[in-house]
This record gives C-alpha cells, sequence and structure tokens, in this order.
C-alpha cells in the first residue's frame, strides 16, 4: 500500500496546523495570567555615620529580621558603592529597607 502525496501534504498540514494551535494554546493561556509587572523600585533610608557606626551595627538595626546580617552588611557595602567596611563620621550611606 503506498501512500499519495495528497495523503502526505494533507497530514503535513494537518500536524502544522496541530502545531500551532498548541502555540497559540500555550501564547494565550500565559498571556491570561497577567503582564509581569515592574519591580517597585527599592526604598531606602539615609544614615549620617557617627563616631564608632559599624556596617554591622547598622545591619543589626535595619536587616529584615531573621536574614544574616553577613548578607546585609554586603548589601550595604554594594548600595553604597564601599569597598571596604571601614567608615567616617559624617559619611552619608543608604540604607535598603525591604
Amino acid at each position: 500500500m503506498t501512500i499519495s502525496a495528497r495523503t502526505r501534504v494533507v497530514v503535513l498540514l494537518t500536524s502544522v496546523a496541530l502545531a500551532l494551535a498548541l502555540l497559540l494554546a500555550v501564547g494565550v493561556a500565559a498571556w491570561a495570567d497577567g503582564p509581569v509587572s515592574a519591580a517597585e523600585p527599592p526604598t531606602f533610608l539615609t544614615h549620617t555615620v557617627r563616631t564608632g557606626d559599624t556596617l554591622w551595627d547598622l545591619a543589626s538595626v535595619h536587616a529584615p529580621q531573621g536574614s544574616d546580617l553577613r548578607d546585609f552588611v554586603l548589601d550595604l557595602k554594594w548600595v553604597n558603592d564601599l569597598e571596604s567596611s571601614a567608615l567616617r563620621p559624617g559619611q552619608v550611606l543608604l540604607i535598603p529597607v525591604p
């Protein structure tokens, strides 16, 4: 039994139509979940460094409860573009607020 060229074309076109319908269904399902909203911009407090202040002390006051203070110290260094943990009085730091 041989399959005619017409049958092959019909099977091919049917397969393509089914694949496109599946892609369309996936796209509609993803769209129905709603658009991805932009993240809200971060909020910061400012802190003017006083004699004796350390990043660790600031982290212990401002870090979210239960978070690792080491991570918050690293966040403070990153946000304020600090190369070391040394602070100087009068320096103004941004402190991220969760």
